[in-house]
């Protein structure tokens, strides 16, 4: 552990800015260029990761914890007025598109099923929002009211406006509590740094420098190369201007003992401007790289922070629950500690009632089996596709939500065993084709879901279908050899041997060394020839 009023062992590089509060350091400033600058395309190239955050099974958690909340609050909506829930930073969108699709599926067979409900996605970054608005995907879910866009920075402000809609939501124009998903996001926020031993609390002034001479310093390709410095200085706990605030920090300083504190002032501004937008009515469901258990806060080193593009911290998820218990409000955190995702929530209510539907669906949906255990399990299972039979392959995938991602894994196993499907499984892989791709957002990665599909309906038989998948994979990905000969194929066994002529000379064209697709050629040549 470095001495506490000594700074931490000199840099090599180049000084960007000097012994600065880590919430006012240059970082934010490159984080924030780094968004504007990428939109959409910081998650297309897998930049900035999402999976486990995005995927249909969260999507699914989280309906089902809003549900169990709406029986609680049922007393208090007013059925005449949009329920609105609202996603921060709502990335590639692909949480948004899964939540869709869960929740309004399961909001149709509840009690709630007259409640107008509209989703808003939410982002400071205008070219991300714009991103959002042309998402073909989207555009059946604005027209029938239920998405909405909407300009939203967190940490500055307490209201927001319907980019389709129009609707102002500020403080005093809610007539329902208000519902708020934040994924990866609270990571992404301001955070000041501090150091703890024997009752003692430092501010840990941070010093930005680079190995490059001459950087631009609001260049956000800088990311990977700065190095933080920490000096530690005597600080108060009077160190805001939120007495809620500082009396987190003074907890702190009478309880631990010795550790690095990662401070979510960021996070904290942000739940302050969420209270007064919600009327203090709101749930929260937050999940992220964080911890949340009191121990997890002590002996930990001088924070640092991943690059992916943009950059994170570790959430502590302990400090936004203390906040919202100040208030009067409910955290709901598991008991076990999480491998890869932090899921908690947080309820804000004047009237203190207990929420026995909301604990109940977050030990349901998070604690017992929830997103970081399925994505423990993925990872553990990815290894051993080939193992599964078909019954095995097309029961996880249901479990998953029908997830493209684990599609793709599948993929190879579930080819390679497609000959061993009888009729039922048949039409159950049948079946799983449609909900999956019902079920994807494409964002234009390399990962060509459709033709995957395609080939699938292919080996089962459903060679019109195929086609038709294989089409849309030409329209998306672009042409492609193995892509005109598998089209070829489809239209040789509907009997199409014109079409499928002209797909096989795609083909060669593009890969001349394409055997089977040569094969196929000469045979279908020599069956048109007379005689």
């Amino acid at each position: 552990m470095d001495e506490p009023h000594a700074p931490s062992p000199a840099g090599t590089g180049h000084i960007l800015q000097s012994r600065q509060r880590l919430s006012r350091s240059l970082l934010w400033q490159l984080q924030r260029r780094y968004f504007a600058q990428a939109g959409l395309d910081a998650w297309r190239s897998g930049t900035v990761p999402h999976y486990v955050t995005s995927n249909p099974f969260i999507a699914r958690a989280y309906a089902q914890l809003v549900l169990g909340w709406l029986r609680d609050v049922a007393p208090l909506l007013n059925r005449h007025a949009p329920l609105y829930i609202v996603e921060l930073g709502a990335g590639p969108g692909r949480l948004a598109y899964h939540f869709l699709q869960q929740f309004f599926g399961l909001l149709a067979h509840s009690s709630f099923s007259d409640v107008p409900v509209c989703y808003v996605m939410t982002d400071y970054s205008q070219r991300t929002v714009a991103g959002w608005q042309s998402q073909p995907q989207f555009q059946p879910w604005i027209a029938a009211g239920r998405l909405d866009f909407a300009l939203f920075d967190g940490e500055r402000n307490d209201s927001l406006t319907l980019l389709h809609g129009g609707v102002t939501l500020a403080p005093g124009t809610l007539a329902n509590p208000l519902v708020l998903l934040a994924n990866y996001f609270f990571d992404g926020l301001t955070h000041d740094a501090f150091f703890i031993e024997d009752g003692q609390l430092f501010e840990s002034l941070v010093t930005l420098t680079t190995p490059r001479p001459g950087a631009d310093p609001t260049d956000p390709a800088l990311l990977p190369d700065i190095a933080c410095i920490y000096t530690q200085e005597p600080s108060s706990s009077d160190y805001y201007d939120d007495p809620a605030f500082n009396q987190i920090l003074a907890g702190y300083q009478q309880e631990l003992l010795l550790t690095h504190l990662l401070f979510p002032i960021g996070g904290l501004h942000c739940l302050r401007n969420l209270s007064r937008l919600s009327g203090g009515r709101l749930l929260l469901l937050a999940g992220d790289k964080g911890y949340h258990h009191a121990e997890e806060l002590l002996l930990r080193e001088e924070p640092g922070y991943d690059v992916h593009g943009s950059f994170s911290l570790t959430v502590n998820f302990h400090a936004l629950g203390e906040y919202v218990r100040q208030l009067g409000g409910l955290f709901l955190s598991t008991p076990q500690r999480p491998v890869q995702l932090d899921v908690c929530a947080f309820v804000l209510d004047p009237a203190g009632q207990a929420y026995p539907e909301t604990r109940l669906a977050y030990q349901q949906a998070i604690v017992q089996g929830g997103p970081d255990d399925f994505f423990v399990l993925k990872q553990g299972l990815e290894k051993h596709y080939a193992a599964l039979e078909l019954t095995q392959l097309l029961a996880y995938l249901r479990l998953s939500g029908w997830d493209h991602k684990i599609f793709l894994g599948c993929f190879p196993a579930l080819l390679e065993k497609l000959d061993q499907a009888d009729e039922p499984l048949r039409l159950a892989l049948h079946e799983m084709v449609q909900q999956v791709w019902q079920g994807y957002l494409g964002l234009g990665e390399v990962s060509d879901v459709p033709f995957c599909l395609g080939l699938v309906l292919s080996g089962l038989g459903y060679h019109a279908e195929a086609a038709a998948f294989l089409q849309r994979s030409l329209l998306q990905h672009g042409p492609d050899a193995a892509t005109f000969y598998n089209l070829a194929l489809c239209y040789q066994a509907l009997g199409q041997d014109a079409e499928a002529v002209a797909m096989v000379t795609q083909a060669l064209a593009r890969q001349p060394d394409l055997a089977p697709a040569g094969a196929l050629h000469a045979q279908l040549v020599a069956r048109r020839s007379p005689g």
